[in-house]
């Protein structure tokens, strides 16, 4: 019998079983729930490549939300990736467990607060493991466990014994429904609490700090490390909060009070030496009596001139950003801003004495006495880490009418919260509080009572995840320094600053300490935008109403009326919330759709980066995806199974090798593709096409390459193990029946060390880009691309700057391009495998070029634009 026979009856035999349903995506999510590889980091082994993928860990109110599983599923898909290109990855997940949510909650509940935030925790993890992301849960804890808070006591006393945790009184934002400090945050524009809607008031307390501001410098510098990746407006955002180190600061004792201070900032620190006065704006501290432009009956001790200063109360000086202190230096134009306001000079008592302390000196002696002297910006604060509530890390300081503060030892770590409490502050736990002193035994003494922010628990997690159950230290320094810094941390752009400028802060005092290897902890950032949900508002009151009380009259205009009164309403896309009527609970859609199909929708059509607009008129066309990859796979196993014994040999025509070199050249274009997107930009969603592109390919083979072809095999291989990250449970089924199809042309395939037949799709290898492919070199002069020229993967992926730029100078077009025109410099970008750019700058003046670079280069780029393809090259 005929090929082309056999293939017509396999035609006609095709039936039941092509279609792909909801039930039977359901049926194959749970054959293979707990079949998708070892995600197991393996900290013995130092030959594979380290991948260290972190999606910032989750406060376990309880409920998973659409937040969550996006920002899960784009480090899962990246972890999976990493592991298929044979890196040994380390991808943990734990809870950020302590804070005044499970406080309250549990105060309404009357249980205790751990009781319910381990219930919490237990419910988050079954959903998180319906949705099979391959976390390494032998490393989960939870930061509001002894074991592991016990090591956030142990880094404060380790700040605290260098200086870098000290008490002081400061105003601070107090919440009276709550009953503890606010950061500035946590403020809403209407002066209410975040939480509690509460009127937050202005109270003085004695608090803890974190001196922050010493290492301000470093951490500003430390923003244009060259291997930061991907930070791009999050730099800027960071800068912002830090400021231009543009002076220093100081800590200028009282006379008479040697607890407390007065911080100033200047430029120069020479001005010390001419010091007239310090000025304070009325709501500083210091001017308890609230008055106005008046001299305080305190001194401030200068420590360079041995003179003391007196302090007035001005409200006019001109005071740095972000400061209420002026360190007014003796000249004419302080004086009469003194005299001004109704000071004399009987005040000042003279001019300052002179001193020929350098400015290097005035530095040293500061540094010596411990009251400042380092770089920093005049708005940058300490990090206020007290909070007087329950739930966080006991703060391990005993209070001793002796001895002052005294450290807990660290042995009789950790100091833990007491048992069973229901939401009492420990400052009214007499039983808890009391304590003897650890230095000289003294009976009457206290705890501290201030837990720590819960920002400091975080500010050093991901280090922790390291080395989880390490009983001895944090962590393992051998470890850490083979693992840090982390290489794809994934999170929301509302912790870009404070949590990334409090965790930076930690890396670099713990490099400081030779205990990291880099000081910057996270190399690469992936910020991922909201999930956004449809909300109606009707448009007269502001009323926020649920999409069943709205007729939509016109969507593409977005025109809609509340259904009972007819009032127009307003459609938006907004974060989703309870409050807004447009949440969607995740595991409903779970439950109608199934899991890749749900991690396919998060990451489909939009950029990981940008905001997604949750809407199920996206959803057919990643369930058209689905049905054709089923189809596709049911057809090539159906054609094969009718192919007789014997009759192997694939048709001698020219429409056969036709068809075969195009799936050759499609699977190489769109592996290259959706590898760059995985591995380079992380626009998953553009990776996505390209695998919807390589299906198209596969769709348009004829019945015969199907039934006999090699190319056609090694396509649909490709296209199976590239979609394994982001759909693990289908992609494991289509691999299945690809490696048990009653027939293969080759059973080497991708090579016997490519494919491992006996395996499953997650021990395979990434599909490699074949050394003869032609991969893109994109020649651009002075930004603009002019060609491209086409090189052969084996020499492409040797190419150094130099030889591109020998080798496009080569080329007769490029050469007509440039004319005679110098040189001036250029750049060079390769992405192995995937495409490069050579980017040459000629010089503008010998061009005859009038307009700015800026405007050039905008109308060059437009001109690209609008060119429908590039000049080629093909280059041997």
């Amino acid at each position: 019998m005929s090929s082309a026979v056999c293939i017509a009856i396999a035609l006609v035999s095709l039936q039941a079983g092509r279609e792909l349903t909801s039930e039977m995506k359901l049926k194959l999510e749970t054959k293979w729930h707990k079949n998708l590889g070892d995600y197991r980091f393996n900290p013995s082994d130092s030959l594979r490549e380290k991948r260290y993928v972190l999606a910032m860990f989750p406060y376990p109110s309880g409920n998973l939300h659409m937040g969550h599983v996006r920002v899960y599923t784009i480090s899962d898909a990246m972890a999976r990736f990493y592991r298929l290109n044979g890196a040994n990855v380390l991808h943990p997940m734990g809870w950020d467990a302590f804070g005044l949510p499970a406080e309250n909650a549990a105060m309404q509940r009357q249980i205790p607060a751990d009781t319910w935030t381990h219930r919490n925790i237990g419910e988050m993890r079954k959903q998180l493991e319906k949705l099979s992301f391959s976390f390494d849960w032998q490393r989960e804890f939870a930061t509001c466990e002894p074991e592991y808070y016990r090591w956030t006591q142990q880094l404060f006393l380790m700040l605290f014994k260098d200086g870098l945790a000290y008490q002081r009184e400061a105003l601070v934002n107090w919440d009276p429904v709550d009953q503890t400090v606010l950061a500035d945050e946590q403020v809403d524009d209407n002066g209410c609490s975040w939480r509690s809607g509460a009127k937050v008031e202005k109270k003085v307390l004695r608090q803890w700090f974190i001196k922050t501001t010493k290492f301000a410098k470093p951490l500003l510098e430390g923003l244009n490390d060259p291997s930061l990746e991907d930070w791009k407006d999050i730099i800027k955002l960071q800068r912002h909060w830090i400021g231009e180190c543009e002076g220093y600061a100081f800590e200028l004792p009282l006379v008479g009070n040697v607890k407390a201070s007065v911080s100033v900032w200047t430029r120069d620190p020479e001005d010390l030496k001419n010091a007239l006065y310090i000025a304070v704006h009325p709501s500083n501290l210091l001017n308890k009596d609230n008055s106005l432009d008046s001299m305080l009956d305190i001194t401030v001790q200068n420590p360079f001139t041995k003179s003391t200063l007196p302090v007035v109360v001005l409200e006019n000086a001109p005071f740095p950003e972000g400061c209420d202190t002026y360190l007014a230096i003796d000249n004419d134009e302080n004086r009469a801003l003194a005299l001004k306001n109704g000071l004399n000079e009987a005040h000042f008592g003279g001019k300052a004495s002179a001193t020929q302390c350098s400015a290097e000196e005035i530095l040293r002696q500061a540094t010596t006495l411990g009251i400042g002297g380092h770089p920093v910006s005049s708005k940058l604060r300490d990090w206020l880490i007290s909070r007087q509530r329950f739930w966080g890390t006991p703060i391990p300081i005993v209070h001793c009418p002796s001895c002052g503060p005294v450290p807990v030892p660290e042995p009789d770590l950790p100091v833990k919260l007491p048992t069973n409490s229901v939401g009492v502050p420990l400052a009214q736990n007499d039983e808890w509080l009391r304590v003897a002193c650890p230095s000289c035994q003294h009976p009457e003494c206290r705890r501290e009572s201030d837990t720590m922010d819960t920002f400091v628990d975080s500010s050093w997690y991901f280090l922790r995840f390291i080395d989880a159950h390490n009983t001895r230290e944090m962590f393992d320094r051998t470890l850490a320094h083979r693992l840090m810094p982390v290489d794809l941390y994934v999170g929301g752009k509302e912790h870009a600053v404070l949590h990334l400028y409090y965790a930076r802060f930690v890396a670099h005092y713990l490099h400081s300490k030779g205990l990291l290897p880099s000081a910057e902890p996270f190399k690469r950032l992936l910020v991922q935008g909201m999930v956004m949900g449809r909300s109606y508002r009707v448009t007269s009151n502001g009323k926020y109403i649920s999409a069943a009380e709205v007729d939509v009259v016109d969507e593409k205009s977005n025109r809609a009326v509340e259904r009972v009164t007819g009032e127009p309403v307003t459609m938006l896309w907004e974060k989703m919330s309870k409050s807004k009527h447009n949440g969607v609970d995740p595991l409903d859609v779970l439950r109608e759709h199934g899991c890749d199909t749900l991690r396919l929708i998060l990451l489909a059509d939009v950029a990981p980066t940008s905001h997604r607009n949750w809407s199920e008129a996206t959803f057919p066309g990643i369930l058209n995806w689905q049905k054709r990859l089923w189809l596709t796979m049911h057809d090539f196993r159906e054609l094969r199974a009718n192919i007789p014994h014997g009759s192997v040999v694939p048709p001698a025509t020219e429409e056969f090798t036709d068809h075969e070199h195009k799936l050759w050249d499609a699977r190489n274009y769109f592996t290259a593709g959706a590898t760059f997107n995985y591995r380079h930009s992380h626009q998953l969603s553009v990776g996505i096409s390209k695998m919807q592109g390589l299906t198209n390919a596969i769709r348009r083979a004829p019945a015969a390459v199907v039934a006999y072809g090699r190319q056609y095999e090694r396509a649909l291989a490709a296209q199976i193990i590239m979609l394994a990250p982001m759909a693990p449970h289908f992609a494991a089924e289509l691999w299945e029946q690809l490696v048990t199809a009653p027939y293969r042309v080759d059973q080497g395939l991708l090579g016997a060390s490519d494919v491992r037949w006996d395996g499953g799709v997650f021990d395979q290898q990434w599909p490699a880009i074949d050394e003869e492919f032609p991969l893109d070199l994109t020649f651009k002069i002075n930004g603009a691309e002019c060609c491209i020229l086409k090189i052969p993967a084996k020499r492409f992926n040797q190419l150094t700057h130099q030889e591109s730029l020998d080798l496009a100078l080569r080329q007769e077009l490029i050469v007509k391009l440039i004319g005679k025109r110098p040189l001036r410099t250029s750049d060079f970008t390769l992405y192995p495998n995937c495409e490069a750019f050579l980017n040459v700058f000629l010089d503008r003046a010998s061009l005859g070029e009038d307009e700015s670079p800026k405007s050039k280069k905008e109308k060059k780029d437009k001109k690209v634009k609008k060119k429908k393809s590039l000049e080629v090259l093909y280059i041997g």
